[in-house]
């Protein structure tokens, strides 16, 4: 299958290695998986901000998302024109980004940028051998991380998947609304990005590594080793040791100092995710010792559901 718009960036880059792409729900901690692949000697970009993301692919970014995000087959129907604004952008973006590196791409090269992973399907398809890294942190720690408000198009997106909501649990989409109940905005942004870049990464195979911040902070030069040889860097080892003296752990388990019904609030919207990455080892739920909710009456109304059925 081809695309009317990105055949030709496509092929420029065939010839070049393929990059290492970062992404991860904001405030998991990716700063330091960037600082550590940067000293490996892998070339993040020209135009970062403090915590490292790329400043010229966060314009890309916001482009694919506002415009196509959810749906992206748009790009792959050859009976559409081709997206030319997209096609500049994308030749515009690549030229800012790689500034540092003079194009020379037979250097490792990539970039981290927390949203990336709402464009995957893009990214994918313009660099076929790329690598990606998520980087997933327990969603409880990140819950209680403050970051942007849901309050324009491209936000409604990353935390919804759809810029048509306005509201959500009577809480209106705006920064005033954010402020007061951010935890459960982050907890569902959180689980929305992440549950994204699992579903995308099954479909990157061998291309796809998941590393978790609590690894890099407890055992920090295994983990990393273990992504360097994923990615197939053999540069890692002066990286990891450098790096190595800065990492704390201090940051694992933050939510605990927070009320008991703003965590219960944010497990309820994480919980079965929280479980399936194993950051519970079990539901911390019980059921609710109600008789209307209990085993006899869950029985009762489906003895009387199949008696109505059978009068029927």
């Amino acid at each position: 299958m081809s695309s009317p718009t990105l055949d030709v960036f496509r092929d420029r880059f065939a010839g070049c290695q393929p990059p290492i792409i970062v992404f991860n729900k904001s405030h998991s901690g990716s700063r330091m998986l960037a600082e550590v692949l940067s000293a490996a000697g892998i070339f993040l970009g020209s135009h970062l901000n403090e915590s490292w993301d790329s400043l010229d692919l966060l314009e890309l970014v916001e482009f694919l998302v506002t415009r196509y995000y959810p749906d992206y087959s748009p790009l792959w129907d050859v009976h559409r024109p081709p997206d030319l604004e997209l096609a500049r952008l994308l030749d515009n973006v690549f030229a800012r980004h790689l500034e540092g590196q003079k194009e020379d791409l037979s250097r490792p090269w990539g970039w981290k940028l927390c949203e990336t992973v709402y464009a995957l399907p893009v990214l994918d398809y313009c660099f076929p051998g790329a690598r990606f890294i998520h980087l997933i942190r327990d969603g409880r720690d990140v819950a209680f991380c403050d970051h942007k408000a849901p309050d324009s198009g491209y936000w409604r997106k990353v935390y919804f998947n759809t810029d048509r909501i306005q509201t959500y649990a009577g809480l209106r989409l705006t920064p005033q609304a954010y402020r007061r109940q951010s935890h459960v905005f982050n907890a569902i942004h959180w689980a929305n990005s992440v549950s994204l870049g699992r579903t995308y990464g099954a479909l990157l195979r061998e291309r796809y590594t998941e590393v978790r911040y609590e690894g890099l902070c407890r055992d920090f030069a295994r983990t990393a080793a273990e992504l360097f040889k994923s990615i197939g860097v053999e540069t890692g080892r002066d990286a990891i040791e450098g790096i190595l003296p800065t990492i704390r752990e201090s940051s694992i388990g933050k939510y605990k100092a927070h009320s008991k019904p703003h965590q219960d609030q944010v497990l309820s919207i994480a919980k079965p995710l929280l479980l399936s990455l194993g950051y519970l080892d079990q539901d911390p739920e019980p059921g609710a010792r109600s008789l209307l909710r209990s085993h006899i009456a869950d029985r009762l109304v489906d003895g009387w559901k199949k008696r109505s059925k059978r009068l029927t």
